[in-house]
């Protein structure tokens, strides 16, 4: 039985600083995990950006970011300064996006990807929104299975949730892009 989805936000909520603590801890203190992973020359996936970031993101050419996260709107005054653009996907932490979020999303990254920019894909963590819309565009535009999206994927960013392609959302994307 799915959990509804008020009580999921409950619970994204009432773990939000802890894992964002974990996540500090991992990625910026001791560094266990990378920040960010360059997926393709068109694609970074990350954990959140904070504004003393934006700088360095400009600096490698990132031109757009994609913002899965509901609990965090992003340096969005940052991000101006520096012209880059951001499409804002509000996930519940611990769940997907929703499949019409996940097209829109994709189309954003290609279109910057068309112009030669570099697209910044995050969630809080790196492991799972933001790798389900990963995911998803390598498999439209990059014309790869979503068992292979995956091991790109991991071979890049080995912590983001090994699973994701299993995921029925990404399922139903790569059936309607990818028809056996």
């Amino acid at each position: 039985m799915p959990i509804p989805k008020p009580l999921q936000r409950i619970y994204a909520r009432s773990v939000f600083y802890p894992t964002l603590w974990w996540n500090m801890l991992n990625g910026r203190l001791l560094k266990r995990r990378q920040w960010s992973s360059r997926i393709d020359p068109s694609l970074i996936v990350g954990a959140f950006p904070f504004a003393r970031d934006v700088p360095g993101m400009a600096a490698e050419g990132v031109t757009a970011v994609v913002n899965t996260c509901e609990e965090y709107a992003g340096p969005i005054a940052e991000y101006d300064k520096y012209g880059i653009e951001q499409l804002h996907i509000p996930t519940t932490d611990f769940t997907h996006p929703r499949l019409e979020d996940i097209e829109q999303a994709v189309d954003f990254i290609q279109s910057h990807a068309e112009q030669g920019g570099t697209t910044y894909v995050h969630c809080k963590a790196g492991r799972a929104r933001s790798a389900t819309v990963a995911i998803c565009w390598l498999i439209k535009y990059r014309n790869l299975s979503p068992a292979q999206a995956q091991a790109l994927l991991l071979s890049k960013r080995p912590h983001v949730n090994p699973r994701v392609e299993f995921r029925p959302v990404v399922a139903e994307f790569a059936s309607k892009y990818r028809p056996s």
